[in-house]
Order: C-alpha cells, then sequence, then structure tokens
C-alpha cells in the first residue's frame, strides 16, 4: 500500500500541475491558439505512438521479471532511442505536411517541435520505465512528475518574459520533459545502471515482445487519438480548443487509473503463480472502478459552472461535451487494467481485437456523427469506444486466461482493509 499511496500523492500533484497548465494554456491562448497547441502536440505524439512499437512496455516487463540487468537495459534503450529519433522524425517530415494544411505557421511550428520532441520524450520515457521495472516507485513518480512541473514552471517563465504565445507553451513542454531526462540520467549513474554494452539476445527479446504488444497499442492510440485528429482535420482550430478542454477534465480522473495501472503490471508480472496474479489484478481492478466512479459523480454536476469558471466563458460549451465523456470513464478505467494483466500474462496479442472492436465502433461513430453534431458527436463516440473495447477485453481476458471476470469485481474484506490503511497513509 506503501507504492499505492506515494503513487496517489504523486498523480495528485500531477493533477494539479496539469489542471494549471490547462488552465493557463486555455486563458492565455484562447480557444484558436488552444486549439493551434493541441494539433502541434497531437501529430507528434502520434507518430510516436505508432513508432514506438511497444519498447517502453518490453522494457517494463522485462526490467520487472528480473530477465535482464538494469544496464544491459539502460544501453539497448540508449540504442533504440537514437535509432527510433531518425527514423519517426524523418516520417513526421512526410506525414506533418500531409495533415496540417490549413496554416502555414502551424506547420512550421509542429516540425520545429517534432525534431527535439521526439528523442527526448523516448529518452524520459525509457529512464523512467527502468525505475519502474525495478519497483523503484518513488523515484518513477518523481521523474513523471519532473514532467509536469517542469512544464508549469516553464509556462510561468514564458508568461513572466512575455512569450505567452503557442511557440512558447511548446517549448516549455520539451523543457519539462527535459528536467524528467536529466533527473533520471542523474538517478541511473548514482545507481551504477548506465551501460554502453548490451547484446543481440537482449535487443531481440525487447523487439519481440514490444511487437507483441505494439498491434494492441497502436489500435489503442489510434482509438484514443481518432476523435481528436478527424476534430483537427474537419473543424476549426477553436472547436479543437473547446474538445481539448473537455477532455482535459473528463479524462483528468484517468490519471490514476493509469497510475494503477501502471503499478499492476510490474506486479501482477512478479507473481509465480496464477492465483497470485488473479488476487493482484482483482484488487487494483476493483480500486480503479471505485475511483472512476467515484470521480464520475463528482464531476458530473459540477462541471456546467465549474469549466467556465476555470477556463473561461469562451470555454463554457465544452461542459456538455465532458459531461457526455464522463459517461464513458468507468470502462476506460476496466480497459486499462485488463490491458495491463494481459501483458503481464504475455497475452498481448488478445489486445487486438478489443482494441479493433474500439476503433471500429469509434470510426463509425464519427463519421455518422461528427458532421452533424461537432464536438458532441465526437464526445459520444469516445464514449462508444470505450464501452465497447473494455467489454471486448473483458470477454477475452475470460477466454485467453480462463479467468472469471465478474468474480474480479466483487468487494473482498481485504479491500476495505487496504482502503482503510490507504486514507490513513494520505490523510495529512
Amino acid at each position: 500500500m506503501k507504492d499505492v499511496s506515494v503513487s496517489f500523492a504523486a498523480t495528485g500533484m500531477i493533477q494539479a500541475a496539469n489542471i494549471a497548465t490547462g488552465l493557463l494554456a486555455a486563458r492565455l491562448l484562447l480557444p484558436e491558439g488552444r486549439g493551434e497547441l493541441a494539433e502541434i502536440m497531437l501529430w507528434a505524439g502520434l507518430i510516436v505512438e505508432f513508432g514506438i512499437i511497444g519498447l517502453s512496455d518490453a522494457l517494463l516487463y522485462r526490467a520487472a521479471t528480473g530477465a535482464v540487468s538494469p544496464r544491459s537495459l539502460f544501453a539497448a534503450a540508449a540504442l533504440i532511442t537514437v535509432i527510433l529519433s531518425v527514423i519517426l522524425i524523418a516520417v513526421g517530415f512526410v506525414v506533418e505536411p500531409l495533415v496540417i494544411t490549413d496554416s502555414a505557421r502551424t506547420l512550421e511550428l509542429a516540425l520545429a517541435y517534432l525534431v527535439p520532441f521526439i528523442p527526448l520524450y523516448l529518452a524520459s520515457l525509457f529512464a523512467a520505465t527502468i525505475f519502474q521495472g525495478q519497483l523503484d516507485i518513488v523515484v518513477w513518480n518523481l521523474l513523471r512528475g519532473a514532467v509536469a512541473l517542469g512544464y508549469l514552471l516553464f509556462i510561468g517563465l514564458a508568461w513572466w518574459t512575455g512569450h505567452a504565445t503557442v511557440a512558447g507553451f511548446a517549448i516549455a513542454n520539451l523543457a519539462g520533459i527535459g528536467i524528467s531526462l536529466v533527473v533520471g540520467l542523474v538517478l541511473l549513474a548514482r545507481r551504477g545502471w548506465i551501460g554502453v554494452a548490451t547484446d543481440r539476445q537482449t535487443l531481440h527479446g525487447l523487439v519481440v515482445y514490444g511487437a507483441k504488444v505494439h498491434a494492441g497499442e497502436l489500435l489503442n492510440s489510434a482509438r484514443q487519438k481518432v476523435d481528436q485528429a478527424l476534430v483537427a482535420l474537419w473543424l476549426p482550430h477553436a472547436e479543437l480548443g473547446l474538445y481539448v478542454v473537455a477532455l482535459t477534465v473528463a479524462n483528468g480522473p484517468l490519471i490514476l487509473a493509469q497510475t494503477l495501472g501502471n503499478l499492476a503490471f510490474p506486479k501482477i508480472s512478479n507473481q509465480a503463480e496464477l492465483g497470485g496474479k488473479a488476487v493482484v489484478f482483482g484488487r487494483y481492478l476493483r480500486f480503479t472502478l471505485a475511483v472512476t466512479i467515484v470521480c464520475t459523480a463528482i464531476l458530473l454536476p459540477l462541471n456546467p459552472w465549474l469549466i467556465p469558471l476555470l477556463f473561461g466563458q469562451p470555454f463554457g460549451r465544452a461542459a456538455t461535451v465532458a459531461n457526455i465523456m464522463l459517461i464513458g470513464l468507468p470502462a476506460a478505467g476496466a480497459k486499462i487494467l485488463f490491458m495491463s494483466a494481459l501483458k503481464a500474462w504475455d497475452r498481448s496479442l488478445v489486445i487486438v481485437r478489443a482494441e479493433a472492436a474500439g476503433l471500429a465502433a469509434a470510426s463509425l461513430s464519427l463519421v455518422l456523427l461528427l458532421p452533424s453534431f461537432g464536438i458532441v458527436g465526437a464526445a459520444w463516440s469516445l464514449v462508444a469506444a470505450n464501452v465497447v473495447a473494455a467489454a471486448v477485453m473483458a470477454v477475452s481476458l475470460q477466454r485467453s486466461l480462463g479467468l472469471q471476470v465478474l468474480t474480479l469485481f466483487r468487494p473482498t474484506a481485504d479491500d476495505w482493509t487496504l482502503a482503510r490503511d490507504l486514507l490513513r497513509r494520505v490523510r495529512p
């Protein structure tokens, strides 16, 4: 429970920083500028997610199982970062001019952001993943928190120096990732985990595991971002700005679910027996559902006045969109835990079918709803995608592993004990 309480405390801090950066971006850039910033970051992020070929999960799995030493994993990750960065930057210079066609200035900023973003993001992600796999949860939380706090810090610096522009926000984001990378490298060096020599077997193992994971991860990324991509392509920047603010609010609680999923993955992997894996998985699944249901119940009545109050009246329409998205929040949280369990059991290919179903549901509903209903239709497509993907994944999980998934949703006496312990730990 110490890991959970530390991670929840860090997640609370990260969420507070994310809210602050979101508020500043909305108020300083307004819907048009907020949408332009979102488009710049969207395509760079998609290029990385589509091209990373599951190597972050592979690194985490190898570290958690103790199959490879941290020094060898670092050397392999460093080599992979260099190779992937060259390839993905080249891909970005081909793809971004095809999708960013509304403004030459936006395209110029997007390409300038892409070049440093890819190596910085990959290197910082892999550094944090090594600590996560070694179950050094405090350092892992420190590194992921450094990105959010660094971004906020540099946004403040940009505002103070009169550079609170779309370009200034993009540079601030890069600086936040850079801080996390520097801290990660220092801590890796202090533990003696920085190595330069790896072997073909380590690289082969990472690539093979990553390739199995990647199909599901790719479909997951496509399902999560297809709505934003189509809004960016079909609607004005201002509409994308409203949609991104709604996503920020509605998906805010998912950072808690993602935190639990990130904790569950190495801990399930670390269990030697099927029964032990099922117990750990069930506990984290129930915890995730409880968190997402409570957050949904709190946010639904608050959003209509909270969003205009925090982000400004120009973003008032985002409240309706956010409340629609909240309907699918528990399903999205459950899906995150299903994915963690399947990857921990090395059944990553099972994820593909569920993500394909979710992507199909999202794409079909977007085509039907977006032209007539705009961002409201996009929000309903997100709900449909989350529900379909979670349902298919639960069935696949039961068939693949023989688990009785419905029984995992039933609270146990241990759950109440652990919840009380957690409350005592986080209570001021």
